[in-house]
């Protein structure tokens, strides 16, 4: 569904594209996300990213311009920032996210996140990431919670699993951080119609914090041997503590994700249809 923005930012919007010469005044802007601290919006090939925190959309943007400096994996280039009225763009990057897709397992993914991840950890601009420590035993009470939530969408099977997960105890914290994207989930992978990657999006989130958060993400949406591998490649050997970590993050993030797609069926039913499909390998115990 096509959101149009307010007139103000109507306004804001042709009078930032004609500054800089990137859209037509008379081109419409579209709302693609809108949260409580940030708002995107495509127009005419573009996309704009508007947050009302001066301070981290700056260290984004440093990040972005860094990381499309050092790899050959798209990424968002920033072509103008705007601090003063909190807004930065880029061009829309090609291909279609990997949560519409039921293209998996491909080893072009593999080696563009480990070309992505390997740098992000290298980059001086990824040293000024905030330290995001939320702790494990609050994403263990997290997922508890949200089992509440999502327990009539399973079958009994599934119940029992995600059941003898949440009744475990959850990993021991670890002062180990390193730079990660924090929030690399199917719906922020591109892929070509051959399930080749085609860019790496949305990096708000990026923070310096537990090695398991993105390897824990691609366990639940590529599955657990991608997972590995990837870990491995980026030099951490998968141990039975970190294997174990790694399908922490999975699990938990998998509980969430549904929760998230089921406060809204209608238009986040690709969420659950990936649940659907990611389930078996995230509550079994790949090596």
């Amino acid at each position: 569904m096509n959101i149009p923005p307010h007139q103000a930012e109507t306004e804001m919007l042709a009078a930032v594209g004609a500054r800089h010469q990137l859209w037509p005044a008379d081109v419409d802007p579209i709302i693609l996300a809108r949260g409580s601290e940030n708002t995107t919006f495509t127009i005419d090939g573009w996309i704009v990213r508007h947050s009302i925190h001066a301070q981290v959309q700056a260290q984004e943007v440093a990040l972005l311009s860094a990381l499309a400096e050092s790899v050959a994996v798209p990424v968002p280039t920033p072509v103008f920032h705007e601090p003063e009225l909190g807004l930065f763009a880029y061009r829309r990057l090609p291909g279609t996210p990997l949560l519409h897709t039921n293209v998996r397992h491909t080893r072009s993914v593999e080696r563009g996140l480990v070309e992505v991840l390997g740098a992000l950890r290298t980059l001086d601009a990824a040293r000024h990431l905030p330290l995001d420590a939320y702790p494990n035993k609050d994403w263990h009470q997290d997922a508890i919670r949200h089992f509440q939530d999502v327990r009539d969408y399973l079958s009994d099977s599934q119940v029992q699993l995600v059941e003898a997960f949440i009744d475990q105890e959850p990993p021991p914290a670890r002062a180990a951080t390193i730079p990660q994207h924090n929030d690399l989930g199917a719906e922020h992978i591109l892929v070509d119609a051959r399930g080749h990657l085609t860019g790496i999006i949305d990096w708000t989130d990026a923070a310096r914090t537990d090695p398991a958060r993105d390897t824990g993400s691609i366990y639940r949406d590529l599955g657990g041997r991608s997972a590995f591998r990837i870990s491995e490649a980026l030099g951490r050997p998968i141990t039975d503590d970190e294997a174990m970590r790694i399908r922490f993050h999975a699990r938990c993030r998998w509980i969430e994700d549904v929760t998230f797609g089921l406060e809204r069926p209608g238009t986040r039913h690709a969420y659950l249809a990936n649940a659907r499909r990611t389930f078996e390998h995230t509550f079994g115990n790949t090596r």
